[in-house]
């Protein structure tokens, strides 16, 4: 039957119609039938939508004490001219087996938002010793959503966590083991976890659970690990399991990511494209991050899409705070490249030179992506990107003090430390604070000890707000510490102690020592470089076990005696009260200089003394946190 309506420029004149008669269909004229606009029927669409989820709330039982969690996700602004029946999903397990999740999106950037449970309750649940009553669970996810999930917004808070359960045991118990950190009613409960949801994540690839929520739960994990204590760290390690998990699951390419199950699946709406391009960016962002604070050279994946317009559907899909982090961090990663294809070994008059040219080029590039940056959050990725760019200037020792870096590099890292100042102001605690700025709280602080302990403090710098900034510092890592074993923590015990030394950055003589010891770990190296300077004065035990390594009896076995190794055109391993020469001379050392001795640090690091952590000593036992 022809249904086209009465009027209109298609409208049927003729009975029959020409397309009638090929199609031998019976042609009428429907006087019910007219065209509707989209935006019309979008609009509708979006008041049934909202009616829906009003019902759906009413007939809940909201916990008390909602919390206001912002999601500024591309996501949003597309759920509201979007059909989204996630709402009848929300209390049913089986909606874990949907191919592209449907997480519940709020109206606005900020709406109320509460944790809702069922008539039953939540169950409860154990993993193997710790076993927690519902009533502690919904506090836990409470806690998750009011404290951490605007830091990492890409799970819904209505959703009950016997749901996520069903989904993913283990991103079930991540958020348990985050949300643990700040438990007041159990403060064992974060040791308690730390080991069994570690193995489960590991194990979580060969769960059967849909990969977007092994890939959630992984992102969790990375962004507010576990403190070490005496385990190995492996935040490095999981961040490449979380990158390949994505990738074998066609994140990369959302577009075409229907191209990569093993089952048949229809191409993803426009929707699903936005969340799998929004929850890539996420994973390019955490792994990077990953790469930068374990010392690495991050890839740049931004530019993995298979052609250049792919990669610009991403950006125009992705919300624009997204796009801002991706670009400082791809800006980063270009002058890591730059710095190393420059050389940091051994460097001459000529690369300090060059060098300044090549960080005054990308700063100038973190200021381009600033004038187009609109909300807080960025503020803290520009500063930190800038913070991290500067950081090499370190790497001089003819040009530090001429180059004009030191003035720039101490009002960066003032208003770095300044931002975290202002968040605990705002929110007053800052123990929910993820890794990236806890990292960018030691790099700035370790920055300021640096400049404050050398002679170049007395050499026209205005040092009275660096004094101030560093002295915050030291408080705000004191809140940020959740345990005596973690990075917040060590960093208040070798701040203080570093400062308080007199040995510190100094040559046996008592002269300044400029130079940097540690020379291949790119942002980290002037942290793991401080860190050397602390152990070799306040850790005995440390020194005690390189010189009693086999590597170092295996050469005294062999008559052989210490030198320093040379490395490029430079000389490491020598003794620390002299300066680095400059024409690769190995220097000897008498055996009486033995207890001076500092190792190759590529010979340390594959003994894993330093690629455990940024901190791998014990926590010292008369230090309170309070």
């Amino acid at each position: 039957m022809c249904r086209l309506p009465k009027k209109g420029k298609k409208a049927c004149t003729i009975v029959p119609c020409s397309r009638c008669r090929k199609r031998n269909l019976e042609c009428t004229i429907d006087d019910s039938f007219t065209r509707e606009h989209k935006r019309r029927r979008y609009i509708e669409l979006e008041h049934e939508n909202e009616q829906w989820r009003q019902q759906l709330q009413s007939s809940q039982q909201l916990i008390t004490n909602s919390v206001p969690v912002a999601l500024p996700t591309a996501a949003a602004s597309i759920a509201v001219s979007a059909v989204i029946k996630s709402d009848a999903h929300l209390g049913d397990p089986r909606a874990s087996t949907l191919s592209y999740p449907q997480y519940q999106l709020p109206l606005s950037g900020s709406t109320q938002v509460a944790i809702m449970g069922d008539d039953d309750g939540t169950k409860l649940r154990a993993l193997k010793s710790v076993t927690l009553a519902g009533e502690e669970i919904d506090e836990l996810y409470q806690n998750f959503f009011r404290h951490y999930a605007s830091f990492l917004p890409i799970l819904d808070a209505q959703t009950r966590p016997d749901v996520y359960y069903a989904q993913s045991p283990f991103l079930f118990w991540a958020i348990l083991g985050v949300s643990s950190r700040s438990y007041g009613r159990n403060p064992t409960l974060q040791s308690a976890l730390a080991q069994e949801v570690t193995e489960m994540a590991f194990m979580s690839v060969l769960s059967t659970c849909a990969p977007w929520h092994i890939i959630q739960g992984l992102l969790i994990l990375l962004t507010w690990p576990f403190p070490k204590d005496n385990r190995p760290d492996v935040t490095f390690p999981m961040s490449g399991m979380l990158l390949h998990v994505a990738m074998q699951n066609g994140f990369h390419i959302p577009m075409s990511s229907h191209e990569f199950s093993r089952v048949k699946i229809p191409a993803p709406s426009e929707l699903d494209m936005v969340r799998r391009s929004e929850l890539w960016a996420h994973c390019v962002l955490v792994y990077q991050r990953s790469c930068l604070i374990k010392g690495q050279s991050p890839r740049n994946l931004v530019t993995m899409a298979q052609d250049e317009t792919q990669r610009q559907v991403l950006f125009d899909m992705i919300a624009p705070h997204l796009v801002q982090k991706l670009r400082c961090q791809e800006v980063l990663g270009k002058c890591c490249e730059a710095v190393l294809e420059n050389g940091v070994r051994a460097m001459t008059l000529e690369q300090e030179l060059a060098l300044d040219v090549l960080l005054r080029r990308f700063e100038g590039d973190v200021d381009d992506i600033a004038l187009q940056a609109v909300v807080e959050d960025e503020r803290y990725y520009l500063l930190l990107c800038r913070m991290a760019i500067q950081s090499f200037h370190f790497y001089k020792t003819q040009t530090i003090a001429t180059s004009g870096c030191l003035p720039r590099l101490i009002v960066t890292a003032c208003n770095l430390v300044d931002y975290v100042q202002a968040l605990a102001d705002r929110t007053g605690y800052l123990f929910m604070v993820p890794v990236q700025i806890t990292f960018g709280l030691l790099l700035a602080s370790m920055s300021l000890l640096r400049i404050l302990k050398s002679d170049l403090a007395s050499s026209g710098l205005d040092t009275s707000r660096a004094r101030a900034t560093f002295f915050a510092a030291i408080n705000l890592a004191k809140q940020m510490s959740t345990d005596r074993s973690d990075t917040a923590a060590k960093i208040v015990t070798v701040l203080t102690q570093l400062w308080n030394s007199s040995k510190a950055f100094r040559k046996a003589d008592g002269s300044d020592y400029t130079a940097l010891r540690i020379r291949s770990r790119l942002i980290l190296s002037q942290i793991l470089d401080s860190v050397w300077w602390w152990r070799d004065e306040f850790d005995p035990k440390a020194r005690a076990e390189m010189r009693g390594c086999e590597f170092m009896d295996n050469i005294s076995s062999r008559g052989r005696s210490f030198q320093g190794i040379e490395v490029g055109h430079a000389t490491v391993g020598t003794d620390p009260g002299r300066e680095p020469s400059s024409r690769g001379n190995v220097q000897n050392l008498s055996t009486s200089r033995r207890d001076d001795l500092y190792m190759n640090e590529d010979y340390l690091t594959n003994f894993e003394w330093l690629s455990d952590e940024i901190f791998s000593f014990p926590l010292d036992s008369s230090y309170n946190l309070a």
